[in-house]
């Protein structure tokens, strides 16, 4: 993940999202987002980092972390950890209806990913900058 492939992952989004394909942008939304939280799982050094384990382990995993690592604490902040753990509770339970039947509150879970990528993307910044000095 560089951050080319973030850019261009967002307009993609945006373009998605403008021309009505409300569920294509919010999946894409989502792996974006997963890539940014495996990305600063790598980057913080944590110990028994896998990139193949499920979203909610690797959130988990980031906030019995966070007070051990200060490295990692000065990436993303344990307030900000909390409101990703409950919008992977949100897309879990998204993913869980979308099995069935087609969810009626896909938009108001893309804006709020859409924050939740905004907060992910301020921490790939500020890894992106310590490696760039």
């Amino acid at each position: 993940m560089t951050q080319r492939k973030t850019t261009s992952a967002l307009k993609k989004i945006e373009s998605n999202f403008n021309n009505g394909f409300i569920l294509e942008a919010l999946l894409e939304n989502y792996h974006l987002n997963i890539d940014l939280l495996k990305l600063i799982c790598t980057k913080a050094d944590l110990p028994g980092s896998d990139t193949e384990k499920k979203i909610k382990n690797i959130v988990s995993e980031l906030s019995n972390e966070i007070d051990k690592n200060q490295k990692l604490k000065s990436v993303i902040s344990k307030k900000n950890l909390k409101i990703v753990k409950v919008w992977v509770a949100k897309m879990d339970a998204f993913f869980k209806i979308l099995k069935h039947k087609r969810p009626s509150n896909s938009k108001t879970l893309f804006h709020e990913t859409q924050k939740i990528s905004g907060i992910l993307n301020i921490s790939a910044h500020k890894i992106f900058s310590a490696t760039t000095k």
